[in-house]
């Protein structure tokens, strides 16, 4: 952990003072806020940030800085095939005219923009940081789709100066496909420098989710359980948090399983800390995740995980048990047999997550960025 003073001089001396950020708009995604989070923390320290999107609608624009600036395609362009071709052909006119040190593209659904940007004149172009942010070989994806998938990596990030993986085994993976043996990890920096501390878990027969309600979340899944678990405790309430398409066809599934009284869909939030100090246990139920930013925001709030087998991080963070419990994912048998349990013993860990969670606050990530451009634009590029 860095001293105050000595990571701001740290900071100050690198040879980057301005970066570029490229999002397609402000909609919830984990990729998204953690550019939004890397960005404000970055303009904070006396960088010039620019984030560079094709429209500004999204229940996450008013998460940005004042101190950044923000330029916006105009016309603005909706989420639809073919506008992420458009967006980083937009980004590569305006950093071409306005030349940043580096230029950071969030994840795999921005890798278009890397592409784009990697066809200005080196002179120009910025070192390009490109984030991977979901997994390379998905569960059930068929092996002509993933022969797809890698032909597309290896395209679009060919040119990328750096490329960063969030584990190990995304790094050896990227290495892999990519022959390249220079993936950067980098650990997502989900959670703020300093936090509210952990609290105990209430004694309510709690349990929160939270994230986008689409198939890929398998809240789905999470209500069938939960209509399991109530057999077993029938004091037991579910809040879910965040908005997305599958909306409708949940309440309909709350609905069927007479679970109106049991089950409670919130919306969006900003912040989930309040929820989480009310609620004594979290579910992640995602049939797919990259990194799961919410499991740490969970942690760090105190909350033991009831979580599927869905993301890396469950071999970073769970891998003894101590602080959540990892089932397979898509079975409803599985995730209500583990919440019952977690349920039942609600073990207090807040004494154990701050060890866990410090390698992913947002001072430790944010500087391992700066040092790996500044080590990249020290070495030069081809």
């Amino acid at each position: 952990m860095f001293e105050k003073d000595a990571k701001e001089a740290g900071m100050k001396q690198c040879a980057v003072s301005s970066i570029g950020i490229v999002i397609h708009d402000f909609k919830f995604g984990g990729a998204e806020r953690i550019a939004i989070r890397l960005a404000n923390y970055w303009a904070e320290h006396g960088f010039a940030v620019t984030v560079f999107c094709a429209s500004l609608v999204g229940e996450m624009r008013s998460l940005l800085s004042d101190r950044i600036r923000v330029v916006c395609a105009s016309p603005s362009l909706s989420r639809r095939y073919g506008s992420m071709y458009r967006l980083g052909r937009l980004a590569r006119g305006y950093f071409g005219s306005h030349p940043v040190d580096f230029c950071y593209i969030p994840g795999n659904y921005h890798w278009f923009v890397t592409h784009e940007l990697a066809r200005l004149p080196l002179p120009r172009r910025p070192v390009l940081v490109t984030q991977i942010s979901s997994l390379i070989y998905k569960p059930g994806r068929s092996r002509f789709a993933q022969a797809l998938f890698n032909l597309r990596m290896r395209y679009l990030l060919k040119k990328s100066d750096l490329v960063v993986a969030m584990d190990q085994q995304s790094a050896q993976e990227s290495n892999a496909l990519l022959q390249r043996a220079d993936t950067v990890v980098i650990p997502l920096p989900a959670l703020e420098e300093k936090s509210v501390p952990p609290t105990p878990p209430p004694s309510t027969l709690s349990v929160l989710a939270a994230g986008r309600l689409t198939e890929q979340k398998g809240f789905d899944v999470l209500i069938k359980a939960f209509a399991q678990v109530l057999r077993s405790l029938p004091q037991a309430q579910l809040t879910i948090c965040g908005e997305g398409e599958d909306r409708s066809a949940l309440e309909q599934l709350v609905q069927e399983h007479k679970l109106e009284k049991s089950v409670q869909l919130v919306g969006y939030v900003d912040n989930i800390r309040p929820y989480l100090d009310q609620n004594a246990i979290f579910v992640l139920s995602s049939r797919r995740e990259g990194y799961g930013a919410v499991l740490l925001e969970a942690l760090e709030a105190g909350r033991y995980v009831v979580t599927t087998d869905c993301t890396p991080a469950v071999h970073d963070i769970f891998y003894d048990g101590v602080c959540g419990t990892v089932v397979p994912p898509n079975n409803p048998q599985a995730l209500a047999d583990g919440l019952v349990q977690a349920l039942r013993k609600k073990p207090d860990i807040t004494h154990l997550v701050e060890a866990r969670v410090a390698r992913f606050r947002i001072n430790v990530g944010a500087q391992m960025y700066i040092t790996a451009v500044e080590n990249k634009m020290k070495a030069g590029r081809v």
